[in-house]
């Protein structure tokens, strides 16, 4: 693989055209000239999947919170962490069963 060819008057990269059978590099300026020693990639390989991937394997956890809409006992709980730095973390809870969301931010004007 070649060197990223460069402007001599700009100092930016040129853009590369193939004009009769030559590779011509042009700048946005509208400098051009011959790039002589650029070789045009080979394709890369196209690497074999192995398995699903970790992320998709992870379930969230259930925390114990009771929901004030349904009264389950089960939720997810997401740290949306402290909108300003001398407030207090927001905690958003999801309920298991009916999917209601909760806020919680204590210590903050967010409540």
């Amino acid at each position: 693989m070649g060197k990223i060819p460069f402007c001599d008057k700009c100092l930016g990269i040129l853009m590369l055209n193939s004009v009769n059978n030559k590779v011509i590099g042009t700048c946005k300026w509208g400098f051009s000239k011959e790039i002589i020693e650029f070789n045009v990639p080979e394709k890369a390989e196209v690497k074999e999947e192995i398995g699903k991937g970790a992320s998709q394997e992870i379930k969230p956890l259930a925390f114990p919170h009771k929901c004030k809409k349904c009264g389950h006992d089960e939720c997810y709980i997401c740290d949306l962490g402290a909108p300003v730095s001398d407030e207090s973390n927001v905690y958003l809870y999801q309920c298991t069963k009916c999917k209601w969301v909760e806020r919680q931010a204590d210590g903050s004007g967010n409540v």
